[in-house]
C-alpha cells in the first residue's frame, strides 16, 4: 500500500502543480498606489537542442545553496545536479539503494550551515549531502513518508508537510500535517493538518490545493487552498499571527467541460494505482496563487496564475503589508515556469510537463517604479 499511495499523492501534485478560518482583515486601502517592478531573465542554464552533459531530465526541486550554487533535484535522471556561481556543473549521488542513493526523492534544501538536504520516499530518508556530494548520513529516518516540500528555517530544522497513516478503530486514517522539523521525523510544531477516512478521494483534490513556505526567522506562510487569495502567517511556535487576502483578486471558474476533461484524465491515471478508489471531483476553480518563498528581508512572494500575458508577484512583508508587485512578461516559446525565491534570490525552471527541454533561469528585479 505504501508504494501506490505514495505516488497516486505524487502523481495529483505534480499533475495540478504550475506548480482555514475567518478572516477580519481589512485589504489594502490604496492597492493602485502599490510600487510595481519589471522582473527580466539574467542567465539561464540548460540545452536548446539535441543531448548534452547539461541536459536535464526533470526539475522536481529547486533552490540556492548558501554558496550561491544553485541545486536542482532531478528525479527522471535520479541526480542532484549543482550549478555553480562559477565553472561547469556537478553531480551528487546516482540510483541506487546504498547510502546516499536515490529512488524516488521528492524534494530538496540547503540548511543555513551548507548542508543539502533531500528527501527520499522509498529509501524512507532524509539524506544529507555536502555541497562536494559526500553523503553526510540521515537527516532523519521515517517509517513511511518523507516530506514532499521543504523550507530551511533557523541554523538547521526545517519547515515541511508530511503525510502519515494510521490505523484507528480499524480505520485507515491518513493525515498531512506542515510541521517544523528538528532533525526528527516528530514534528516539534504542527501549523496545519488535515486528515482524511481511507478510502478518501477527497483526499486528492484538497491535498493539491495546499501550499506553503517560510523564512530563515521561522515563520510559516501556508494558502489551504491556492484557488482563492487568502494565506495565513503563523510564528515559529505555531500562534497564527495574521492573514493575508486580496479581495480585488477574483477565483478563475472552470467550465463543466473541463471539469469532466479533469476527471477522465484522472481516472485514465488512476486505473493504474490500486491505492485510488474512484470518486475523484475536482476543485470547480484554477489555481489562483502559489507561495514562491522568501527573500533575504523575510518578505513573502506569491505568484498570481490569472494572466495569460505575465508572471505576476504580489511581495508581502512579515507584518502582511503589500509592499510592491512585479511582474515577467511571458515567453511564446515556453511560457510553464515554476519559481523559487530564497536569501540569495529569484530563480524559476520550467514546467515538468513543459514540451520545451528543461531549462533553468536566473532572474533579476528592476527596481524602478513603472512609468518612472
Amino acid at each position: 500500500m505504501k508504494s501506490t499511495l505514495s505516488i497516486a499523492i505524487l502523481g495529483i501534485m505534480l499533475s495540478l502543480s504550475c506548480s482555514c478560518g475567518p478572516n477580519n482583515q481589512e485589504p489594502p486601502k490604496s492597492l493602485n498606489t502599490i510600487p510595481e517592478y519589471e522582473i527580466s531573465i539574467a542567465d539561464s542554464f540548460g540545452v536548446e537542442l539535441g543531448d548534452s552533459l547539461n541536459m536535464i531530465g526533470s526539475i522536481n526541486g529547486l533552490c540556492h545553496h548558501p554558496d550561491s550554487s544553485i541545486l536542482l533535484l532531478d528525479r527522471s535522471s535520479l541526480r542532484i545536479r549543482v550549478i555553480p556561481t562559477e565553472g561547469g556543473p556537478q553531480l551528487i549521488s546516482r540510483r541506487g539503494e546504498g547510502p546516499g542513493e536515490l529512488l524516488l526523492p521528492q524534494a530538496i534544501c540547503a540548511l543555513p550551515d551548507g548542508r543539502i538536504l533531500v528527501s527520499d520516499e522509498m529509501k524512507q530518508e532524509v539524506m544529507a549531502f555536502g555541497i562536494s556530494g559526500e553523503y553526510l548520513g540521515s537527516y532523519f529516518t521515517t517509517e513511511r513518508y518523507v516530506p514532499y516540500s521543504m523550507y530551511p528555517v533557523d541554523s538547521s530544522s526545517i519547515v515541511g508537510m508530511m503525510m502519515k497513516l494510521e490505523m484507528s478503530n480499524e480505520e485507515i486514517v491518513i493525515s498531512s500535517d506542515i510541521g517544523r522539523f528538528d532533525s526528527s521525523p516528530i514534528p516539534s510544531v504542527v501549523f496545519y493538518s488535515c486528515e482524511w477516512i481511507w478510502p478518501a478521494p477527497e483526499m486528492y483534490t484538497e491535498i493539491s490545493l495546499i501550499d506553503l513556505a517560510a523564512n530563515r526567522e521561522g515563520n510559516v506562510f501556508i494558502a489551504a487552498d491556492n484557488t482563492e487569495y487568502h494565506i495565513s502567517v503563523y510564528a515559529p511556535d505555531g500562534e497564527e499571527l495574521l492573514q493575508i487576502e486580496r479581495i480585488d483578486v477574483n477565483r478563475m471558474p472552470k467550465t463543466p467541460e473541463e471539469i469532466q476533461e479533469e476527471i477522465d484524465d484522472f481516472e485514465s491515471w488512476a486505473v493504474q494505482d490500486q491505492a485510488c478508489t474512484g470518486g475523484y471531483e475536482p476543485s470547480p476553480f484554477y489555481q489562483l496563487i502559489s507561495l514562491a518563498g522568501t527573500d533575504a528581508e523575510g518578505n513573502l512572494w506569491v505568484v498570481r496564475h490569472d494572466s495569460d500575458i505575465e508572471c505576476l508577484f504580489d511581495v508581502w512583508s512579515p507584518s502582511g503589508d503589500l509592499m510592491y508587485t512585479a511582474r515577467l512578461s511571458r515567453s511564446e516559446k515556453d511560457p510553464g515556469l515554476f519559481f523559487r525565491v530564497d536569501q540569495i534570490g529569484i530563480i524559476a525552471a520550467t514546467s515538468y510537463d513543459s514540451y520545451q527541454f528543461q531549462r533553468v533561469y536566473i532572474l533579476k528585479l528592476d527596481m524602478f517604479a513603472e512609468g518612472s
